[in-house]
């Protein structure tokens, strides 16, 4: 077993779940010795929430400096009974490694720290990395963390968490990130259930609800919030080139989507231009009156809505909160936990990613596409703010990111070494 598959061995068995609390401290002592381990200053920075574990190598004569971003946490594992094998038991299966947290992100972890191992004596650049434990819960520390952390986190560049291969196995450079806004919004009806009967006559909060939320989106997805697409800026000429070089598989997504056709009928460029430069309003779950079996004929007292926001550049999730809050308003709903992060990205052409698509091309031997801004999102921004920042990473299509029997393909870890070996090459060379 290699180094890497190794100490993912170790790593995946922590249930580092920050919406629970759980795994948290055994996840930043494994990391702390693990850094040690390869001859890194580490230490554990206390947050208002998770900690942050810091570390840094330095090579002597180097010119450049390298900030890496990763986080420890991961998703609950739920539904249980989805699973093929337990969620904390790694397992080879069919050339691929099995294991919550595998491909969000613990195996991207693990290829840049074997990269370090490999590269031994001759690691070309300063390294620093910061491997925070709150990413999936919206990190509502991070932002105290490199406020407090400015000076030490300066760097030439950032490589950020994520990314991987399409479903012809093409690797992407991501070059940004949506942002979003975590939001519940409940409306509160009468004092107390009441029989259905009186449903006729008297205001129910799960039909308040649901008038409201059919408000807020047309059947085709176009967003029919006043003011929501005010601050959208449009993909410019190096985007679209972008675009245009990105594959998508639409016959593939639809199958592996279990979906008849996009919303809209969204095809071609536009489906493109869809998910990586336009926002959107999801709801994630929506809860109210009796859930149990058989039936229950009441009148809910109250209803309630999870949802997120996702951003694109330019808009500002506190302009959206506002927006929302004011919408609501006059159904009587209140929208509350509302918090979020704006969007980032670095252009195209930014060295950094130039440096990461050359490295990419040696590492999976063909050539990768970039990705102008991930469809999906993370707190990007606060490093943006101080350098270029650029993401690959070991996942694929058949990841199942946030879901049942998530996976990476073992010979990912292979590749995924090399990609960062070489990218460090490139960034001394900068």
């Amino acid at each position: 077993m290699s180094w890497t598959r190794s100490f993912l061995d170790r790593y995946l068995r922590i249930p580092s779940v920050s919406a629970q609390g759980t795994g948290i401290r055994d996840s930043v002592t494994l990391l702390l010795g693990v850094f040690t381990e390869l001859g890194f200053d580490a230490r554990v920075v206390e947050t208002t929430g998770n900690p942050v574990v810091c570390a840094e190598k330095k090579t002597p004569g180097a010119r450049k400096t390298l900030l890496v971003y990763n986080h420890y946490d991961v998703q609950p594992p739920d539904p249980l009974d989805e699973w093929r094998s337990p969620p904390w038991e790694p397992v080879e299966r069919d050339g691929r490694l099995y294991a919550r947290g595998v491909a969000d992100n613990k195996a991207n972890l693990a290829v840049r720290l074997g990269a370090v191992r490999d590269l031994g004596d001759r690691l070309p650049v300063n390294l620093k990395f910061t491997v925070e434990g709150e990413e999936e819960v919206g990190s509502p520390s991070l932002a105290g963390f490199v406020a407090a952390q400015r000076d030490w986190l300066q760097a030439d560049g950032c490589l950020w968490e994520t990314g991987g291969r399409d479903e012809h196995g093409t690797p992407d450079v991501i070059c940004g990130v949506k942002g979003i806004l975590h939001a519940e919004a409940t409306c509160r009806g009468t004092a107390r259930d009441l029989h259905s009967s009186v449903g006729v006559a008297v205001p129910s909060a799960a039909w308040t609800l649901v008038h409201a939320l059919a408000g807020l989106r047309a059947p085709d997805g176009t967003v029919t919030l006043p003011g929501f697409y005010e601050r959208v800026r449009r993909p410019g000429g190096a985007d679209l080139a972008a675009l245009d070089a990105m594959p998508y598989d639409e016959e593939k997504r639809r199958e592996a989507y279990g979906i008849a056709g996009f919303l809209g009928g969204l095809c071609g460029p536009d489906l493109k231009e869809a998910l990586v430069f336009r926002p959107t309003i999801n709801i994630n779950g929506l809860t109210s009156g009796y859930q149990g079996k058989g039936s229950k004929t009441v009148l809910p007292k109250s209803a309630s809505v999870k949802f997120d926001v996702r951003l694109v550049p330019d808009m500002d999730p506190a302009e959206i909160r506002e927006k929302l809050r004011a919408y609501f308003r006059p159904f009587g709903i209140e929208l509350s936990d509302a918090h979020g992060y704006p969007p980032a990205r670095t252009a195209v052409d930014d060295p950094l990613v130039r440096a990461a698509a050359e490295a990419a091309r040696e590492a999976w031997g063909r050539d990768p596409f970039l990705l102008p801004l991930m469809p999906a999102s993370g707190p990007m921004y606060l490093y943006r703010a101080l350098m270029p920042c650029v993401s690959f990473g070991t996942g694929d299509p058949a990841s199942a990111i946030h879901a049942p029997n998530e996976s990476v393909a073992l010979s990912a870890l292979d590749a995924g070494r090399a990609h960062v070996a070489a990218f460090l090459t490139r960034v001394a060379a900068l």
